[in-house]
């Protein structure tokens, strides 16, 4: 990490940044808002007229086009967003713009931010349309620049990125540039680094022409938006970034770019330093062709190690609707084409179709893992998965439950049994009785449910205790105070060692019972022990 700057050196560096370009500040008062036009509009006198910010014409509109609405200007075709003229008492458009210059010794990455003005709260619309404010296509611009990145090179080459912001000092009475503050909740205010910013191209092949950069690419972004410093310090990490971007291929490269502090580095299904990144060249056309992020890339991996081929259409219908681990489980089944037929006949793009059914709403990813469940446990009883009354049901939600309701009984039924086994093998070695508390093996699975909901802690929430004593690896032991719920013990049956013993709300023993603890050791587990040395 890049040794912070003392503020003084801070203001030695910051005396060297030149003037921003005059074809950035040019630049930067339409090219950050491209097709982001709007339609102002009245209505007056059953008359509605309106004016494009884009082509500066006035004309009455026939459409019966609201506030927010998309549409186009009747006058010059272009993309607009139609806004009342009244609705609101201000119309202003921020924008976030980035550039890159040379210094004497490194570069500097500035950050402003740039806003369109094209109404105030003082102005006077009351007479539109036979009056026109200016600013409704002439809008004021202006801009405040409020991060800076500076990129210098240790005495190694290797290249430090020091991060500053413009704050106000109280000791010169005017805005310095400081080293950047870190976050949190009582600092709200914005960070422009921190964005995805449109960034200024005319320049960049230029300024990286004898660079360590030259060749990683980014002249060749045809995308608006890019963190330059961003993609600089990524390409030194991950040269692949340039081929990327050279083929235009967005999503993927953004995703390196911007995840990889999730990823913990980029791994998995991509190998960053080898050709096409690792993936088949057919992996890596279609990925390219269809724009697919890593997630979806893995899908196309699957499919080709499944041996599955199917076709671009039915790739983009599993990405777009479902999780594509559930397409790629459920065509073990039914073919691609079956299942988004059966998806799309029982549910829309919103989710079920049918709004009058006792079945809660169900979206179509949710719909896909249901059916995933449902043809499994199908398997699990035994259902032959020939017929399409089994594979495709008409009330997919009622089978589904119906059918997690019978393995869930034959689950319950087969722990039960498990234990019991354990009961008759250890109860009338284990069990004991002094005073008013006594212990014994637990002889079902329902009587473990009713134990924790009784002393309310965990035996009975996990079934992996009830499990566990149906292998025979440990035993739940009951210690009941006046034929009452106590005490809940868990004994390791190898070493005959207890694991655990809770009271109410998994409370730890008590004096009581940690005597009667003692007594029940010395007259049970040592007595079992010594019978267990002797058959050694």
């Amino acid at each position: 990490m890049a040794k912070r700057f003392k503020q003084h050196e801070i203001d030695e560096v910051m005396r060297d940044v030149s003037e921003l370009p005059k074809g950035f500040t040019n630049w930067i008062i339409s090219a950050p808002f491209k097709d982001r036009n709007y339609l102002f509009y009245k209505c007056k006198n059953n008359k509605k007229s309106g004016l494009c910010s884009k082509c500066g014409n006035l004309m009455t509109l026939k459409d019966k086009k609201k506030h927010n609405d998309s549409g186009r200007c009747p006058s010059c075709k272009a993309k607009v967003i139609y806004k009342a003229i009244n609705k609101a008492k201000s119309y202003r458009d921020d924008e976030i713009v980035s550039i890159m210059q040379k210094m004497p010794e490194g570069y500097i990455v500035r950050y402003l931010k740039v806003r369109r003005i094209f109404k105030t709260v003082n102005h006077d619309t009351s007479n539109f349309p036979n009056s026109i404010l200016e600013t409704l296509y002439n809008p004021f611009i202006e801009s405040y620049e409020g991060s800076r990145v500076y990129i210098s090179f240790g005495k190694r080459g290797g290249t430090q990125y020091r991060n500053f912001e413009k704050d106000w000092s109280y000791s010169n009475g005017d805005y310095r540039w400081v080293n950047e503050r870190r976050r949190g909740g009582f600092n709200n205010t914005e960070l422009l680094r921190a964005s995805n910013p449109v960034f200024y191209k005319r320049n960049i092949k230029h300024i990286l022409k004898d660079s360590k950069w030259k060749y990683c690419g980014l002249d060749h972004y045809k995308g608006r938006f890019m963190n330059i410093d961003d993609y600089l310090s990524t390409y030194e990490e991950y040269p692949a970034i340039e081929m990327l971007s050279k083929l235009n291929y967005q999503t993927l490269l953004n995703q390196i770019i911007y995840g990889s502090c999730y990823w913990g580095g980029i791994g998995g299904i991509l190998k960053m330093n080898e050709k096409r990144l690792g993936l088949s060249s057919q992996v890596f056309s279609k990925a390219r062709e269809l724009d697919l992020n890593i997630e979806e890339i893995e899908f196309i991996c699957t499919l080709e190690d499944c041996e599955k081929n199917i076709s671009d259409d039915h790739i983009r219908w599993a990405i777009k609707h479902t999780n594509t681990e559930t397409f790629v489980q459920l065509m073990k089944w039914v073919s691609p084409q079956r299942i988004i037929n059966y998806v799309e006949k029982y549910t829309d793009e919103k989710g079920s179709k049918d709004i009058n059914s006792n079945s809660p709403y169900i979206y179509r990813g949710h719909f896909t893992t249901i059916w995933r469940d449902y043809l499994q446990m199908c398997e699990s009883l035994e259902i032959k998965l020939t017929k399409d009354i089994h594979l495709f049901p008409k009330n997919l939600k009622e089978k589904h439950d119906e059918y997690s309701t019978i393995l869930k009984v034959k689950a319950n039924k087969k722990l039960d049994e498990g234990i019991k086994v354990q009961y008759d093998k250890w109860n009338d070695l284990l069990s004991y009785k002094n005073g008013l508390l006594r212990i014994e093996v637990a002889s079902s699975h329902q009587l473990i449910l009713d134990e924790s909901k009784a002393l309310d802690h965990c035996v009975g929430r996990s079934r992996a205790y009830a499990t566990r004593m149906t292998e025979g690896k440990q035993l739940i032991l009951f210690i009941r105070k006046n034929d009452k719920p106590y005490y809940t013990v868990e004994l390791d049956v190898e070493n005959l060692k207890v694991l655990q013993n809770r009271g109410y709300d998994n409370k730890g023993t008590n004096n009581e019972v940690k005597k009667f603890i003692s007594k029940w050791k010395v007259k049970k587990l040592l007595v079992l022990r010594g019978m267990e040395s002797m058959a050694i």
